[in-house]
């Protein structure tokens, strides 16, 4: 009978699943995959697409974006290999781009002494650190979106005669893909710009596999994307944009390029296309386990894995899973708020209440309330309390195999797929094209 190790928190959940009920494990596929993150960064640094870094950069004022904690990707080796190539550039200033994340998070702040501890090794003397927060730092409006955003940008990113990109790309649930547009939007935007936004989640649209810089023409359409895309544009203004982005997966790098912001993002989507995109026929049972720390630390980050994976279900079917939120619901005050409490409302009333009146981090909500609806049930195996767990119209396991030994009594034929990292993946149905 074989073992399935999915990551749980820092550790991993085993189960047994007899062969003929195991339909497929699937995880991002590796097989370009190297532990040698430096050197692929140098590579893609030496051979950049369309702008080389120092074009970019020499002797100008250079705004640099680097992806908060709530990241999994390598920042330090990331923000190390930026840093041997920045001596070029008259000032520097760093900015974590935490959009409506916590602010003071100790990975923040290792970051913080990563950026520092980097500048200092290669002589970079004229820096600044900032960590954005969306509901303190001082913003200037610089224009209004199409769809009616009102553009409002940290002031310490005005005013810079370049910006330097650090983007690790994956599968986003309703803005396609996360890249480094959304190191703008919501990146470096007060909260009501993020707000008003993230209310186009809402949208069909707005929804993985879609984005405006997406290779495919007919995949272009994401209404939460393009208002991201146009909101980076009006920041960066006449200033050229340098991109240094990875795909990731756990210790391994998949994927490095630099150069054009537009370029680049848009080839790091066809890879991840290629390296994440997955096509299965619906089972009745599905274990979804978002792929550890930092995806599980609570339940609002979980769920993303959630709505990535939701196609592999049937109506009436249901869910394992694997996320032990040691953090909570939900990582802040509002999220709590606007997520987790929206949730122990009935079913039926909470989507329609929210497209009445949004709340930031309440699209969530609505789309977790959609799936929990369609399935027969979703357990959750955690360490929320089951009472935390039920409230939110969830079910509480402390015995995951007890559960998928269940499954099978009750239907020896069953077909269960397993998702590793569902949080950097996406799943359509066999007969999408």
């Amino acid at each position: 009978m074989p073992d399935v190790k999915l990551r749980y928190g820092k550790g991993h959940i085993t189960l047994k699943i007899p062969e003929q009920n195991l339909a497929q494990v699937i995880q991002p596929r590796k097989q370009d995959a190297s532990k040698d993150i430096s050197g692929a960064l140098r590579r893609a640094l030496e051979t950049p697409i369309r702008l080389t870094l120092t074009e970019a950069i020499a002797n100008h004022r250079v705004c640099v974006l680097v992806e908060d904690g709530t990241r999994a990707e390598p920042h330090e080796v990331i923000i190390e290999e930026l840093a041997r190539k920045l001596g070029a550039a008259k000032e520097l200033t760093f900015i974590i781009t935490t959009g409506s994340h916590k602010v003071d998070s100790p990975r923040n702040l290792q970051i913080t002494q990563a950026i520092q501890s980097s500048c200092q090794r290669h002589n970079l003397h004229n820096y600044q650190i900032h960590i954005h927060d969306a509901l303190n730092s001082p913003c200037t409006t610089v224009g209004t979106t199409n769809r009616g955003t009102a553009v409002s940008v940290n002031n310490l990113a005005l005013n810079h005669d370049a910006f330097v990109i650090a983007a690790d790309m994956k599968n986003h649930y309703f803005a396609g893909y996360s890249n480094a547009i959304k190191n703008f939007l919501p990146g470096i935007c007060d909260y009501a710009t993020i707000e008003t936004n993230h209310s186009l989640a809402l949208e069909t649209d707005s929804t993985f596999g879609r984005h405006p810089l997406h290779p495919d023409p007919s995949r272009r359409t994401n209404p939460c994307a393009e208002d991201m895309l146009e909101a980076t544009n009006m920041i960066l203004g006449d200033s050229p944009a340098f991109l240094l982005a990875t795909i990731t997966s756990g210790p391994y790098i998949l994927w490095a390029a630099s150069g054009n912001l537009d370029q680049v993002t848009t080839e790091g989507i066809r890879r991840i296309d290629e390296a994440a995109s997955f096509f299965v026929r619906p089972t009745d049972h599905i274990i979804v386990s978002p792929g550890g720390l930092p995806q599980d630390e609570s339940l609002y980050n979980a769920q993303r894995g959630l709505e990535l994976v939701k196609n592999a279900v049937r109506d009436k079917g249901e869910i394992l899973f694997l996320a032990e939120c040691p953090k909570g619901a939900a990582p802040t005050p509002k999220a709590r708020k606007f997520f987790y409490d929206y949730l122990t409302k009935p079913l039926p009333t909470i989507l329609p209440s929210i497209r009445e009146k949004y709340k930031l981090y309440s699209h969530k909500a609505g789309k977790f309330a959609e799936l929990i609806q369609r399935v027969k049930r979703i357990w959750i195996c955690s360490t929320l309390s089951a009472e935390q767990v039920e409230a939110v119209h969830l079910h509480h396991t402390s015995e995951p195999q007890t559960i998928v030994d269940g499954w099978i009594r009750s239907n020896p034929e069953t077909q269960i797929i397993a998702f590793d990292e569902a949080n950097k993946i996406a799943v359509y149905t066999a007969d999408t094209n």
